[in-house]
């Protein structure tokens, strides 16, 4: 009796899931093709991570979806009846198979994952246009810093010409005298000069 139990659960549940796949595909039909090359699905090493994550269970699910696309083809109980032992048990399982007639399970997505989703795909959206912006600001910017890298046959002046924060942090820290450290001028804790 447990297995006949059984048996008869996992043949509703492979019914049902099988008919929830006939609607995931068609509702499915009409979907639109992501495109992975976009700058948003690339912009750091974990950012990658997870949308090739995403990409992958995107490229299963539509190999899932295609299987199932088709509705399943009948049982073949001549094939159990000649396999099976108990000749009555396959004889109960086709009657309860031809009876059985359950119906669809619906799905709604519900208001607060549809809310978090839509806000995660603005953020997404709004991520995007910001790399697509500072995209071509980056380039330059790293092209510059190519052209003008520091060497050991790089002179103060032209280190001073291609980087001016620095050289005017170097001179504003002079007139401070913050490089004059151990030295008679070196101020004391109580702001006295120390002699």
């Amino acid at each position: 009796a447990d297995g006949f139990f059984t048996l008869s659960l996992l043949t509703m549940m492979n019914t049902t899931v099988k008919a929830a796949t006939r609607r995931l595909v068609r509702s499915m039909s009409t979907k639109t093709q992501v495109d992975w090359s976009k700058p948003a699905f690339s912009g750091t090493p974990k950012i990658a991570a997870h949308f090739n994550a995403i990409k992958s269970w995107v490229s299963m699910a539509d190999a899932e979806a295609e299987k199932y696309s088709a509705p399943p083809g009948p049982v073949d109980f001549a094939a159990a009846k000649a396999s099976v032992r108990d000749k009555e048990l396959v004889d109960i399982l086709e009657a309860f198979y031809k009876a059985n007639t359950p119906q669809p399970e619906t799905h709604e997505w519900s208001t607060e994952d549809q809310e978090a989703t839509d806000h995660q795909i603005a953020f997404m959206r709004d991520q995007t246009e910001y790399i697509e912006e500072a995209l071509p600001v980056l380039k330059k910017e790293l092209e510059f810093f190519k052209a003008v890298r520091t060497t050991k046959d790089t002179t103060y002046r032209q280190m001073c010409e291609n980087h001016p924060v620095i050289h005017e942090e170097v001179e504003d820290e002079l007139e401070r005298r913050e490089w004059f450290k151990d030295t008679e001028f070196d101020k004391s804790k109580d702001g006295a000069a120390a002699h």
